[in-house]
């Protein structure tokens, strides 16, 4: 995924996010044949945390790699 793709999904990702209540709580895994995840358990969708997720999402959601999805599923705690 490169360009208008990645550009899409990182928008996406971060209006989803911008709309999760406080109390609602969240993960990001990233991966191109390496895993890279925001946090090492669920984060409360306080303002702080969303703007931290939206500032990794743009600088770990870069193309390349591995596109196998079950790698960083199995992650998933």
């Amino acid at each position: 995924m490169r360009g208008k793709l990645i550009d899409d999904t990182k928008n996406a990702l971060s209006s989803a996010l911008s709309k999760l209540d406080p109390d609602d709580s969240f993960s990001i895994i990233a991966f191109n044949g390496e895993i890279y995840k925001f946090s090492t358990s669920m984060e409360l969708a306080s303002k702080d945390a969303v703007g931290r997720a939206i500032e990794w999402i743009n600088i770990n959601f870069v193309a390349g790699g591995d596109t196998n999805l079950l790698h960083p599923l199995n992650t998933v705690t």
